[in-house]
């Protein structure tokens, strides 16, 4: 009988506190002291921290305890903000934590517009946020890149960013044509033409070839560096291609 009342008990203790974890937020919430009342906005680049909040549109009256996952929605819908986390700091803080999107290269339409590496236009001015990336556009007779073009030209500019930004800095177009071969043009002069995608250890081949290929003809300037095929890198001077066989260890 004892047994039977000590699990009776146990239960009931359980029970009570299963059901006190349930209704203890709510009633937390309920207090004024846990009031969001302090707003802390880390992560941004081009935002400010009154857009952010402006976008959030925090109610005076939320609670570090109720349900920020209606913020984070809410933040996610401004065409900068690629991922948005709300997290507390007792006992009246709210920490919204912001991913942006980050501009990768500019679109004519016909103005210049930054896009992401999605191909997104973002709604920033390049001059007040002083953007320095390549142009992407499509070969021919003025026509816009469609929507898959413009993605595959933001994420190979996106790659070579990440992989050499150095080089990245030295493009100021890519372009694509209706066959999906790319061309970037490098320091001004030099054409660089692939198909996406362009590896790290293809481009870093090709660029040895490049500096060999200055150094055997110094008096003349490359024109095009051909990456287009899986056996061979092409250079072209000013008149005349020297083919150069793809490094044994990159087939």
């Amino acid at each position: 009988m004892r047994k039977v009342l000590r699990v009776a008990l146990w239960g009931l203790a359980v029970g009570g506190a299963v059901l006190a974890f349930d209704w203890l937020p709510d009633a937390l919430a309920e207090l004024d002291v846990f009031r969001a009342r302090e707003y802390t906005v880390e992560g941004t680049r081009h935002l400010d921290d009154e857009q952010v909040l402006a976008t959030a549109a925090i109610s005076p009256f939320m609670s570090v305890f109720d349900d920020l996952t209606v913020i984070e929605q809410r933040l996610e819908q401004h065409p900068l903000i690629r991922h948005a986390r709300v997290t507390t700091k007792l006992p009246e803080t709210l920490v919204v934590t912001i991913e942006e999107r980050t501009p990768v290269g500019f679109v004519a339409s016909p103005v210049l517009e930054p896009v992401d590496r999605e191909g997104r236009i973002l709604p920033l001015d390049p001059v007040e946020h002083r953007l320095d990336l390549p142009v992407l556009f499509k070969v021919g007779d003025g026509e816009a890149l469609s929507p898959s073009q413009m993605r595959i030209l933001a994420m190979e500019v996106d790659r070579l960013g990440t992989d050499d930004p150095t080089f990245l800095a030295a493009v100021s177009e890519m372009t694509i044509d209706d066959r999906g071969d790319a061309t970037a043009v490098v320091s001004g002069d030099l054409l660089l033409q692939f198909r996406p995608p362009l590896s790290h250890r293809r481009l870093r081949d090709g660029l040895t070839v490049l500096e060999d290929a200055v150094l055997v003809r110094p008096d003349q300037r490359v024109a095009v560096l051909d990456l287009r095929f899986d056996d061979q890198i092409v250079v072209r001077y000013a008149r005349s291609p020297i083919v150069a066989s793809t490094p044994r260890g990159d087939r």
